[in-house]
């Protein structure tokens, strides 16, 4: 008897298929890949050469039209450096896509979600490229965000509310403890709880500034010595770090300076940078707020108005 052909096959199976099911992804796959892509369905079907014996072809693997696959809208990855995407879609126009974008099947929208390689699927739209290459991995929400985060992490360079806001989803919206987000991230305990800290603790107003301003000076190290202050205190040394842009150290100095759980001299203490002079007040009380520095500045106003006169 004739073998049918993987064609015959799938246009029979198709009809029979339920709407948003697995097998429709697959079917949906076989059908828009089965003429055009060299990626076979069968990891059984190719002749590996004698020398080159221990390969064995990845499964899951397709190019896919680009009209069937749509970025992710909670990626933890929300912007996108413009100078490196034009270098990307220079690379990709000139050699093509090298690394396949790892997609999931969304039964909801009839489409492949991105769940790696945000920027390729940018520079394939940008490029107005006919198809991707594709790896299809399966998933729930929570595992697709766990993805999302260890592959964006092992690239570096996310802003840090793109990162905390993703681990808080995962603990406040899956139930993960942090134990729980160490294990599946491969992350120590005291990075996950400065990232947290970054979600729960930093006042509001400077996590705004931090999240839309794309030029902010407000590192994730800024961000987490800033925590550690109560929320008045927090926009004012926000605010100074701004204006005299210091780095991470001056910045840990300065909140130490003002944070009433620090120890020793460091609680008594209060330092400023003006244009013309660096300032430092050792108070004979702690913990400093910053109200009593503002009745040391008015008091000391007084006293050189009176030595004027």
């Amino acid at each position: 008897m004739q073998q049918p052909s993987p064609e015959t096959s799938f246009e029979k199976s198709k009809n029979a298929a339920r709407k948003g099911s697995t097998e429709s992804a697959s079917n949906a796959a076989s059908s828009a890949f089965a003429a055009s892509s060299n990626l076979s369905f069968n990891t059984q079907d190719s002749v590996v050469p004698p020398d080159q014996k221990g390969r064995r072809r990845l499964t899951d693997s397709y190019f896919i039209p680009r009209s069937m696959i749509t970025p992710d809208p909670n990626q933890p990855r929300q912007e996108f450096n413009e100078l490196e995407m034009l270098e990307l879609v220079a690379s990709i126009g000139e050699r093509g896509i090298k690394q396949p974008l790892t997609v999931r099947w969304n039964p909801t929208s009839e489409k492949y979600m991105v769940i790696d390689g945000g920027r390729r699927y940018e520079a394939a739209f940008r490029l107005k490229l006919e198809e991707l290459p594709c790896w299809v991995q399966q998933g729930d929400r929570k595992e697709v965000l766990i993805d999302q985060i260890v592959h964006n992490w092992q690239r570096a360079d996310l802003r840090p509310y793109e990162t905390a806001d993703a681990l808080a989803r995962l603990r406040d919206e899956f139930r993960m403890a942090q134990v729980d987000l160490c294990r599946v991230t491969g992350k120590p305990k005291s990075e996950i709880s400065k990232l947290l800290a970054l979600h729960d603790k930093v006042d509001p107003e400077i996590q705004h500034a931090a999240r839309s301003d794309k030029d902010t000076v407000l590192t994730k190290r800024h961000l987490y010595n800033i925590s550690k202050l109560n929320r008045e205190e927090q926009r004012d040394v926000a605010r100074q770090v701004q204006r005299q842009k210091l780095n991470a150290l001056e910045t840990e100095a300065l909140v130490n300076s003002n944070n009433p759980r620090a120890q020793g001299v460091a609680a008594r203490q209060r330092r400023f940078k003006t244009t013309d002079a660096e300032v430092l007040m050792t108070f004979r009380r702690k913990p400093v707020t910053t109200e009593h520095v503002r009745k040391v500045l008015a008091d000391l106003q007084r006293q050189l108005a009176e030595s004027v006169v």
